[in-house]
Formats: structure tokens, C-alpha cells, sequence
């Protein structure tokens, strides 16, 4: 019987240090796993937070009551909702209802969630009680970052966009290797103007997180603005897409840059052709749904643009300056004399073109020159619906490598000069071929009834057949 005992007992004791081995094996792998969860948050690429997504869940399966990663992923959650958006709301909430409200005993954890709390309010569109929450959040906090971006995305969606930055700014001084506000904050500061600032942070950014596919959008952004070509940033934003990858909010911002360049280079079929690929995937993030409404309106889509627009006001604030730019582009091309947003003007192409439109629609061609010398020549040279608009001022040769004399803008512009040179016969044939196909076709479809009115002409009424089809509410249909 003893040596049975003895043999049990060793047994026994071989079994408590295996167990204890493996469950010091099991915290030293979990401690792994956080540090590596907090990493990727910093980081912020998608590809960082979709590996942050699931680290999260795994830790979560082993360790129920943890309550640091529940925090944690709850926040991957809302900036996955808020900055891509995908809809991961629900598991969100679910984090953070398993919370409870024992995360208060610890500072840190409990900044963290009132952080995803505020994030999934604005995704939810209650602006006021996201910014109530970040607000509070960030003033009791004062070792993590995350109540600061909640804080800054809250205000720039609420149109505050320079308190944005500043909150943005505070996070970063808080955390200098918290990149997801880094790269928020040169997303202000490109809707704030400020190219070359945004251009700067991307750059640093990348130069460390290479694999951040939404800052290398923003950087192509700021590249277009400042004129930049040939660099590659595009390409390198857009990798081919497998298995839903990457998410449609790259995949549909590629699209939109495309659009943009091909509008730009006078290529409307195509330019049009990507803004509707662009509009197709486009998800619930309010900045992109605006750019590409601002998009389609520019190239006559005005029904499609005013729909996203509406989608986008869902989530940010009319003030926003990408709302309030789109929604400047759609009142225009439905035939109406907008004044531009206050305050600054985004920094990209479109909103120049959108400026040198508004200035003809509202003041003439008096209004036009001034625009035009505004932008500056090498603006009005990279974009050849300015260079159209720029003929104008006086009788120039049409640009080279546009769509011939039947492309609609070109017809506009020819039938707009013929009518300042008396020539209505004229005008008026030039203006029935720019009826479609770009911004300004209703307010072609105004010049060309009034001519016909003059000439004692009656109108075809097939001659309204796209423009209804593309703006329904343009105010110069019959």
C-alpha cells in the first residue's frame, strides 16, 4: 500500500507542475497577444486592425473576463465602422455590454471603451451624445489616446473639422506612435486646405507603416492637389482585389481617384464609368459617399449624386466641408446659383472646378477670370474642363486630346462664346449637343430654350431624353 501511495503521490504532484507549466505557458502567450493587439491598434492600417480584430477574438475565447481586450476590440470595432465602413457596430456592442461597467476600476480600460462608446454613437449618426461622451471622455483621461480621436473624428464629422484637428493633434502629442490619429488628422487637414501639411504626415507615416492602405489613399489625395504625378501612390493604394480584399472603402475610394483622373485628362466615358464602380461599393463612410456625389455630379449623374449625398448626411454634419462641397456640386448641376461653403476649400481638383463653375453660374464671365486667376495657372492646366472654362476670357484654341467638338463640355463652352459673339444660330446648336454628360447640361438645357426662344424655334422634346434620365430635378426641363 505504501508504494501504491507513493506512486499516487508523485503522480499527483508531476500533475500540478504540468498544469502549472502550461498555465504559465497560457498567460505568457496571452501577454503576447496583447501587447501584439495594442501594436496593431497603434498601427491602424486595415490590415493592422483586421489582424487586431482577430487577436481580439481569440483572446476573448480563452480569456472571458478580460476585460482589457474587450475594451480593445470593442474599439477596433468602431473605427472599422467609423473610418471603413463595415459593419461591425454589433460586435461592438456586444464587447462592451460583456463589460459592463467593471471597467471602471481601471483608468485606462475604461477610456478605451468610453471611446468605442462615442465611436459607435457617431456611426449610429446621434452626433450630440458621441460628442458629449468623447468630450467627457478626454478630459478625465490622461494616459491613452483613444477618448482624443474619438474626440477628433466626433468634431470633424460634426463639422468642426479645425477643432477636430486639434483634438487629432492632442492625441498625437499623447501617443506619437498612435498612427490611426495621424493619419485622421491629414485627413483634415485636407479638408481644411492644407495639402502640403496632410502630404507630410502621410509620408511619415507610411515611412513606418507602409501597409496603411487609407494613408496612401489620403496621400494620393494630397498629391493631386499639389500637382504631384507619376509617384506611384496610387498604385500602391490599390492593390488587386481577392477574396473581398481589400475593403470596398478602398476599393471604392481607387475607383474614385481614377474617376477623377480620367475626368481631368478629358476622359468622360471612362471618368464616369469609375465613378458609377465607385458609387456601386461605396459604404456608410460619410466623406467618401460625399466625394463620389461630388464626382457624379460633376459629370452630369446629378439623380445618383443627390441619392449618396443623402446617404452621407446620415453620418456627418451638412457643415462637413465634403457634404457641404457635394451638396454645392448637386444644388449646381440641377441648374440652381450656389455660393460656395464658407470657410476652406478642400484640398483636390474637383473642388477647384466646383469654384470656377459656381463663379460662371453666378456672376459670369467676370466672375469666371477672376476664379480662374484664383486657382493659378498650373491648376487650370492640369484639369481640361478648365481649360475649357479658361476659353472663355477670350477666343483660345480648345484644348488638345479631349473628345473632339462633340464632347459636352467643349459644345457648352463653343455654344456659351457663340451667344457672347451674337451668334445664336449657332449657340444654339452648339448648346443641343451639351444637353448630357456633364455638370452643367441643365443649365445648357436654360441657354438652349432661351435661344430657341429668340430664333422663334420650337424645342424636340427627345432632346430631353438623357437629361431627365440623369437629373430629373434639373430646373430647365420641359
Amino acid at each position: 500500500m505504501r508504494g501504491f501511495t507513493w506512486i499516487f503521490a508523485t503522480m499527483a504532484a508531476v500533475a500540478v507542475g504540468a498544469f502549472g507549466v502550461f498555465a504559465l505557458g497560457g498567460h505568457s502567450e496571452a501577454k503576447r497577444m496583447r501587447a501584439d493587439l495594442a501594436l496593431y491598434i497603434d498601427r491602424g492600417g486595415i490590415a493592422d486592425l483586421d489582424h487586431a480584430q482577430a487577436l481580439g477574438r481569440r483572446l476573448l475565447v480563452s480569456h472571458q473576463s478580460d476585460q482589457g481586450s474587450e475594451a480593445a476590440l470593442a474599439f477596433v470595432d468602431a473605427v472599422l465602422a467609423v473610418d471603413y465602413g463595415l459593419d461591425t457596430v454589433r460586435e461592438a456592442r456586444t464587447a462592451l455590454d460583456r463589460m459592463g461597467s467593471q471597467s471602471d476600476s481601471d483608468a485606462a480600460i475604461s477610456a478605451v471603451a468610453a471611446a468605442a462608446r462615442a465611436l459607435i454613437l457617431l456611426r449610429a449618426g446621434d452626433r450630440d451624445a458621441a460628442a458629449r461622451l468623447a468630450a467627457a471622455a478626454a478630459a478625465s483621461s490622461s494616459g491613452t489616446p483613444h477618448p482624443l480621436f474619438a474626440l477628433g473624428r466626433v468634431r470633424a464629422l460634426n463639422g468642426d473639422v479645425v477643432g477636430g484637428a486639434r483634438a487629432l493633434k492632442a492625441a498625437i502629442v499623447r501617443s506619437p506612435g498612435f498612427m490611426v490619429a495621424r493619419v485622421a488628422w491629414a485627413e483634415t487637414r485636407l479638408e481644411l486646405g492644407d495639402a502640403p501639411a496632410a502630404r507630410t504626415a502621410l509620408e511619415d507615416v507610411l515611412a513606418k507603416t507602409p501597409s496603411d492602405l487609407r494613408a496612401r489613399l489620403l496621400l494620393d489625395e494630397a498629391e493631386q492637389a499639389l500637382g504631384v504625378v507619376g509617384s506611384g501612390t496610387l498604385a500602391a493604394a490599390c492593390p488587386p482585389a481577392q477574396n473581398r480584399w481589400p475593403p470596398a472603402a478602398i476599393r471604392s475610394g481607387c475607383a474614385l481617384a481614377r474617376a477623377t483622373r480620367a475626368r481631368r485628362a478629358g476622359a468622360r466615358v471612362e471618368a464616369l464609368a469609375r465613378a458609377e464602380e465607385a458609387a456601386s461599393i461605396v459604404p456608410a463612410e460619410p466623406r467618401l459617399q460625399a466625394r463620389v456625389a461630388q464626382a457624379l455630379a460633376q459629370l452630369g449623374a446629378v439623380n445618383r449624386a443627390a441619392e449618396l449625398l443623402e446617404r452621407s448626411r446620415r453620418f456627418a454634419a451638412t457643415e462637413t466641408p465634403a457634404v457641404a462641397w457635394a451638396t454645392v456640386a448637386v444644388a449646381l448641376g440641377r441648374g440652381h446659383a450656389p455660393s460656395p461653403p464658407a470657410g476652406p476649400r478642400p484640398a483636390d481638383p474637383e473642388s477647384r472646378l466646383l469654384v470656377a463653375r459656381v463663379a460662371l453660374a453666378a456672376g459670369g464671365i467676370g466672375a469666371l477670370v477672376n476664379a480662374l486667376d484664383g486657382l493659378g495657372e498650373a491648376a487650370v492646366a492640369n484639369d481640361v474642363d478648365l481649360r475649357l472654362l479658361a476659353r472663355l476670357r477670350h477666343a483660345e484654341a480648345a484644348p488638345a486630346a479631349i473628345g473632339g467638338q462633340d464632347d459636352p463640355v467643349y459644345a457648352y463652352v463653343d455654344g456659351l462664346r457663340a451667344r457672347l459673339d451674337g451668334n445664336l444660330s449657332v449657340a444654339a446648336g452648339r448648346m443641343r449637343k451639351a444637353l448630357s454628360g456633364h455638370g452643367d447640361a441643365c443649365r445648357a438645357a436654360g441657354e438652349y430654350v432661351a435661344m430657341l426662344r429668340v430664333l422663334k424655334l420650337g424645342v424636340d422634346p427627345a432632346a430631353w431624353n438623357l437629361l431627365r434620365a440623369e437629373n430629373t430635378l434639373c430646373v430647365n426641363l420641359q
